[in-house]
């Protein structure tokens, strides 16, 4: 069922639920579920699987193998070791994809998390942290697999579905009984999770002249005092919840030093760090000077337009930081015109 135009619309895998509750009472139910959120109206094993295109039979089966529907793989980390990703099969994906976009983008996540839905930029997680005194970043070991099915089905699903179809819509979306860190619904569910921790956290902070905010795994602290009973208080309600505070990767970082937040400088205004556009800029020096086709040649690069590609892109990437450096805006105009070389 749902709601057009203020009917209701039954679809034939609603048969069943209102055969069992009476067709005006199964209406008032839908029309309440609309005014409190605006959910696919999923109340049992029938319209569940009829919103996966399954049979109900099917829905038992695939909910019960769930776990065993992924690919996975190990993939380097920039700052060396590996990462585990587990990437669902076709099948597994299409169900999570139908979830994600149907379910789990309409429900509210904190203001103060700045990865993961419409609109988030690293900018606006880096912005609130400009010019302040003291910065303290927190990274969390093994982010998504710290949250369990139990967190998923009792932040996620439990509020608007039973037991049974929320417990059900969790186990899609996990494996082995905890996230899974390549799974299209996992971001959107950490979001969700992570609500009941960014809420009261970003409050307590702003009550104490801080500014909190949360990039996935990343928690950026900052203010004009020292931060050390920040910390003390965000290990204290992040280990309470499952989560254990990377103790190698946590920095307190004064204003005598370099101050980064996911990757952007924020001493007195956000900015892509001095490094990187300085090794930009020399290659697109390169590219301008002797062409693309012999920049990638000389960089022992088979595929030029790739190449030429990449540094759009991190021109591009410069520009939605800085969106008035004069420099990488003649880059880009310039490195439009070599990609006529390219193909």
């Amino acid at each position: 069922m749902y709601i057009e135009n203020n009917e209701v619309i039954f679809r034939s895998f609603d048969v069943n639920y209102v055969a069992k509750h009476g067709l005006e009472q199964a209406m008032d139910e839908a029309f309440a579920f609309h005014e409190k959120c605006r959910l696919p109206f999923l109340m049992d094993i029938a319209q569940l699987a009829g919103f996966l295109s399954l049979t109900q039979r099917e829905t038992y089966r695939f909910v019960s193998k769930c776990s065993r529907m992924y690919r996975s793989f190990d993939l380097p980390k920039r700052t060396g070791g590996t990462r585990r990703i587990d990437a669902p099969l076709p099948e597994l994906s299409w169900a999570q994809y139908r979830i994600d976009r149907t379910i789990l983008r309409k429900i509210p996540i904190s203001r103060y998390a700045t990865a993961y839905h419409k609109g988030a930029r690293l900018t606006r997680n880096a912005l609130p942290h400009t010019g302040k005194k003291y910065l303290l970043k927190i990274d969390l070991s093994d982010f998504f697999h710290s949250i369990r099915i139990s967190d998923v089905h009792g932040r996620v699903f439990a509020p608007y579905y039973p037991k049974q179809i929320g417990y059900f819509l969790s186990l899609i979306c996990c494996k082995d009984g905890s996230l899974a860190q390549g799974a299209p619904t996992s971001p959107a569910i950490s979001n969700i999770v992570m609500r009941c921790f960014d809420e009261p956290f970003g409050h307590w902070c702003e009550k104490r002249g801080l500014s909190y905010t949360r990039y996935c795994d990343d928690i950026a602290i900052s203010g004009d005092v020292p931060l050390y009973r920040a910390y003390e208080k965000a290990s204290l309600w992040l280990n309470n919840m499952g989560f254990t505070v990377n103790e190698k990767k946590t920095r307190f970082i004064t204003n005598a030093s370099r101050r980064t937040v996911t990757g952007l400088t924020v001493n007195e205004k956000v900015s892509v760090p001095s490094d990187y556009k300085r090794k930009l800029r020399q290659e697109l020096y390169y590219v301008n000077k002797f062409g693309i086709l012999s920049a990638a040649a000389y960089l022992k690069l088979p595929d030029a337009l790739k190449y030429c590609q990449s540094l759009m892109g991190r021109v591009n990437y410069v520009l939605s930081v800085e969106p008035e450096n004069e420099s990488f805006i003649k880059a880009k105009e310039a490195l439009s015109g070599q990609f006529a070389f390219c193909v």
